[in-house]
């Protein structure tokens, strides 16, 4: 069917106004086809709303190629606080998901929290650069947790996931090089003072994760089969 020098498939394109057109794709690049067709209205297929105005989220979606619209979730999560750090994160997942569904029933709603578990607590974000770094000097040859919950709603049924990924902390992290680290990628906002996207990378030993978008904010692999699943109408309550 296919030859060696001229590999191409033909793929139905759906353009914005929502004509369709046929396109020549090559073959090579058949794998790196994304997915905006699964959510664009044909066939009744239905809108993906991200419950978070988080940029990570947003970019890990748009990078996945869903066009997602995304939905300030009107929950109070410090209202879900328990014993279990990994309990808490993953009821203020459901519940952000299942606050925006309330106002896009039928649509496909991901709603997803994160935190980072040490020593049985669930650790904040610094918001200083002094609290950054005494935040990091704390953890210097130590293993911390990042637990990433998600919750995809639609029509009232709910898959739940949730992803743990153990960070190890290099022990030779001197208070100079955390300093430089944390002027360098100004990981205030982030709860363990680093971007593991970005130089933070720099600050590990060893990262153990089965999906390391987990560790950025949403964990993709779960994500993907849970649309999938929405999509081809055969999820169903747990």
């Amino acid at each position: 069917m296919y030859s060696d020098a001229n590999r191409y498939i033909l793929r139905i394109v759906l353009h914005p106004n929502r004509e369709i057109a046929v396109a020549k794709t090559p073959y090579c690049s058949l794998f790196s086809l994304d997915f905006k067709f699964l959510h664009h209205g044909v066939c009744g297929m239905k809108r993906i709303i991200l419950a978070s105005t988080s940029t990570y989220r947003k970019g890990l979606m748009k990078s996945a190629g869903f066009d997602a619209l995304c939905v300030a979730p009107e929950y109070d999560e410090s209202s879900d606080t328990f014993a279990d750090p990994y309990q808490t994160i993953d009821v203020r997942a459901r519940n952000k998901a299942r606050a925006v569904a309330r106002d896009y029933d039928g649509d496909i709603v991901v709603g997803s929290d994160q935190g980072l578990v040490y020593d049985g607590a669930l650790i904040g974000k610094p918001y200083t650069v002094e609290g950054a770094v005494a935040q990091l000097m704390r953890f210097r040859g130590q293993t911390l947790c990042i637990a990433t919950s998600l919750c995809v709603r639609c029509n009232g049924v709910e898959k739940c996931a949730q992803n743990v990924a153990k960070l190890v902390f290099r022990d030779d992290l001197n208070e100079e090089t955390i300093q430089c680290y944390v002027a360098a990628d100004m990981p205030i906002d982030c709860a363990g003072s680093f971007k593991i996207e970005s130089r933070g990378s720099r600050l590990f030993s060893a990262i153990y994760c089965d999906d390391p978008t987990a560790i950025q904010g949403l964990p993709m692999m779960a994500l993907n089969g849970f649309i999938l699943a929405f999509e081809r109408g055969y999820a169903t309550a747990f």
